[in-house]
């Protein structure tokens, strides 16, 4: 019997935003932009999903592919022209993993 390692089909980052936002579109809109700005048109296609975005808007959780994970990193933290600031709290692919006491807090 082998012994098989299962690859993770998700990666999970936790942003921190600015200013606060509590519209998905607009944050999915502001790093789709970043990453046009950075790697070209061709990136912005890159599929994102926000699955959480706190009460004060300071702070959300996205779900994209491993594969491109590093490079919604990059666009992200050296984003220059975004309607929104983000910058990276913790990513990870495990989910449970990004969640701690102060998410949400104001």
């Amino acid at each position: 019997m082998t012994l098989s390692h299962l690859q993770p089909t998700h990666h999970y980052i936790r942003l921190s935003m600015q200013p606060r936002c509590t519209e998905v579109l607009l944050i999915r809109k502001s790093i789709q932009d970043a990453l046009a700005d950075m790697f070209g048109l061709t990136s912005a296609g890159t599929y994102i999903d926000v699955l959480f975005v706190n009460e004060l808007g300071s702070e959300s959780v996205v779900r994209v592919h491993p594969e491109d994970a590093p490079r919604i990193l990059a666009a992200v933290v050296g984003a220059s022209r975004a309607s929104i600031k983000c910058s990276v709290v913790k990513e990870s692919s495990f989910l449970p993993s990004l969640v701690s006491d102060d998410l949400g807090a104001p």
